[in-house]
């Protein structure tokens, strides 16, 4: 069977050219390995996570989400997070998502700190630089949409098994912001010039 062309490949070179460029457009990586290890400890000792690590996945993820969740009521997240951690795979996003002021890319990011190895980061940036790529279908970030996501970047990791789900996430995050991003602007001021 011919193996489908692609605009981009997502292989180990791309992989290796882009994920170590993430790091030139943001800052976040000893965060984010302070809540890995902080969600790990939570869930082997609590069987949950904590409101203090809930709090500092919002900030990481998108601290602006800190204003919509109900952080008064966390007692709602936290029977939730434990309900999801039992929950069949294929109903944790799901479960996540219904929560009040958490979508699927914060449910996602959620999943993905529990789980860093088969629940991958659904961000704006990784969608468009797949969907750019010929990967996806849609830019949507939705639960609908997260299954041929997940299944993508599991593939790309099962085809280049040397990456973990972060260095795949921070290669296709830093493709975007570095040359997707101003590239699609460059053309959106260029057409707006020409009107």
């Amino acid at each position: 069977m011919e193996r489908k062309k692609f605009l981009i490949e997502i292989d180990d070179a791309f992989i290796e050219k882009w994920h170590p460029e993430y790091d030139k457009c943001e800052v976040d990586e000893e965060d984010y390995k302070t809540i890995i290890a902080k969600v790990s400890n939570e869930l082997s000792q609590k069987g949950t996570i904590s409101k203090d690590t809930f709090i500092d996945i919002l900030d990481w993820k998108a601290a602006r989400v800190k204003g919509i969740v109900r952080l008064n009521d966390f007692d709602t997240y936290e029977k939730a997070f434990r309900k999801c951690i039992k929950a069949p795979n294929n109903e944790k996003l799901s479960i996540l998502d219904e929560l009040y002021g958490i979508g699927v890319p914060v449910a996602s990011t959620i999943l993905h700190f529990i789980y860093p190895q088969f629940f991958p980061i659904m961000d704006i940036r990784t969608v468009e630089t797949l969907h750019y790529a010929g990967y996806i279908k849609s830019t949507a970030r939705d639960q609908k949409r997260y299954i041929p996501f997940q299944s993508t970047i599991l593939t790309i990791a099962m085809d280049y098994p040397k990456w973990s789900l972060r260095q795949i996430d921070r290669a296709l995050f830093a493709y975007h912001k570095i040359y997707f991003e101003p590239k699609i602007k460059s053309r959106e001021a260029k057409a707006k010039r020409c009107l």
